[in-house]
């Protein structure tokens, strides 16, 4: 499809291997990202919203700062400040995503440099820096030996949306632009949780599964609870999660063991939020389940809106009844891994997909890659939220 007549731009719907159920993702063809007028940048955003992950070829030219103001003019009113910050302060309030090293590109507030391997004497401006890659031996209970990741098998590392939730709100729109490729056979992705299930994937590649295909997933009575339905997250909770591991499939938690409130730096109330257990696309309108595992600390459940609520703080009953949701969804059939060239930006719903990183051997060769996202200046809406400001936890 052409986005207005006389525009270059082309949305082209992914297509998927029979097999799969993935019902998400498209290619946009024919726009220059460093200028982009109001018609072009409308359609984009609207493709966004509608295929929930886009691959934008060919923006080897874009420049950083480019880049940010694509993903600024998607949210006027955000603080000019990456989603996860970029203080010290700041990494050291976000547990073990804290543990990576980050680079902020110069002359830009929010796009940051990620990858692995040696990044030249010169990137943009950062010198002779050697970039540490995403490894799951820092999220998963169990791990795959060495040897192993060094003959082509891997794991998904963690589902996730970006957003740091305390303080700050989930980013609406994340963009990731590669720069260089790892080159090497594809991947195989183990799940290693009995089932045997495996899938093939790009090195380097980012894997997404839908929340809108989950929340289709969910029976009539779930759906209903679901939609009247809130959760709470915890304050600081990448710290709050402690050492607690996700399982080998890379989403959902082995443990329910937490720290105390009171072991976490120093936090107030009016930075802890609660959300609601499904967001509303702001474009299509369609639901998606969004519960973030590693965060949630409170269940606020009703099964319609004038039924009494349950509270549920139990940290055991919350795993184990997000587990058996999340099971649905993470099987080969719902995942999709979009290949990637060199020059690409991929961009995505943070509200309505989540997604992962995929460890790769070091003898593939230099990942390149420069992310941007940026807090949401308002919280997602539920299906019965009509104001921006019910995220904020009532207390």
């Amino acid at each position: 499809m052409t986005a207005q007549p006389g525009s270059q731009i082309r949305i082209i719907p992914q297509k998927h291997d029979p097999t799969s159920k993935v019902n998400f993702g498209a290619i946009i063809t024919g726009c220059d990202m460093n200028n982009l007028d109001e018609d072009d940048f409308q359609a984009m955003r609207n493709a966004i919203y509608v295929h929930g992950v886009v691959i934008i070829r060919d923006q080897q030219d874009l420049l950083p700062i480019n880049q940010y103001n694509f993903v600024k003019r998607l949210d006027p009113e955000a603080r000019a400040e990456h989603g996860w910050g970029t203080s010290k302060e700041a990494q050291e309030i976000t547990g073990i995503t804290g543990k990576l090293k980050w680079y902020t590109i110069p002359g830009t507030p929010a796009v940051q440099m990620f990858g692995q391997g040696y990044q030249g004497n010169d990137h943009y401006g950062l010198k002779a820096i050697t970039v540490q890659g995403t490894s799951h031996d820092n999220y998963h209970a169990e791990t795959l030996p060495k040897e192993n990741i060094a003959r082509g098998e891997t794991r998904f590392v963690v589902f996730h949306y970006d957003g740091i939730v305390y303080g700050a709100h989930p980013s609406r729109v994340t963009t990731l632009r590669s720069l260089r490729v790892p080159r090497g056979p594809p991947l195989t992705v183990r799940w290693d949780d009995g089932s045997g299930r495996t899938m093939k994937a790009q090195a380097g590649a980012t894997a997404f599964y839908s929340n809108e295909q989950l929340y289709d997933l969910l029976t009539p009575e779930e759906k209903a609870l679901a939609d009247n339905s809130y959760w709470e997250t915890a304050p600081h909770p990448f710290v709050w999660t402690g050492n607690g591991k996700v399982r080998s499939q890379g989403v959902g938690l082995v443990s329910s063991e937490k720290l105390d409130l009171n072991e976490l730096p120093p936090w107030s109330v009016d930075k802890v939020y609660k959300y609601p257990m499904v967001w509303v696309n702001p474009v299509t309108g369609k639901k998606g389940f969004q519960v973030r595992a590693e965060a949630v600390r409170k269940l606020y459940l009703k099964s319609a809106p004038g039924a009494e609520e349950c509270i549920v703080e139990d940290p055991e009953q919350i795993r184990t009844w997000l587990n058996e949701i999340l099971d649905r969804i993470i099987a080969p059939e719902y995942i999709n891994i979009p290949s990637v060239e060199e020059g690409d930006v991929v961009a995505w719903n943070n509200w309505g997909v989540m997604h992962s990183a995929t460890e790769y051997p070091e003898a593939y060769g230099v990942r390149t890659v420069h992310q941007c996202h940026i807090a949401s200046s308002t919280p997602p809406l539920g299906p019965y939220d009509s104001t921006s400001t019910k995220g904020e936890l009532k207390v």
